[in-house]
């Protein structure tokens, strides 16, 4: 697994590059949560790269990808990318790992 921090769109167009030879997470949570503290924990076991963004410091950056995505803005949560496209997201306290290694298996992200 490989953790990177992003804070800007160009941190946004490196995880949609990689999404296209492999899947992806965003991940936007807040240092002030305790839920976020939890997901942050559920990420650290995922076995795929996760793109860190703390809404604290890169709110423009979560209010793109909101709009990018059409994903209305939550925190903790994530977005699943694949072949530069969303294809799973959940928040609070649905952010697990699990439901990211389902969301891996599932066909969309085949």
């Amino acid at each position: 697994m490989s953790y990177r921090s992003i804070d800007s769109t160009a941190g946004l167009r490196d995880a949609l590059d990689q999404s296209q030879s492999e899947p992806v997470v965003l991940f936007k949570h807040s240092y002030t949560c305790d839920l976020s503290a939890m997901a942050k924990q559920e990420m650290a076991t995922v076995d795929i790269t996760v793109f860190e963004l703390v809404v604290q410091t890169a709110r423009p950056l979560s209010n793109h990808i909101e709009a990018h995505f059409g994903i209305r803005h939550e925190s903790p949560q994530v977005i699943l990318l694949h072949q530069g496209k969303a294809i799973f997201n959940a928040s609070h306290r649905a952010v697990t790992a699990d439901n990211i290694h389902s969301a891996i298996s599932s066909p969309l992200a085949s």
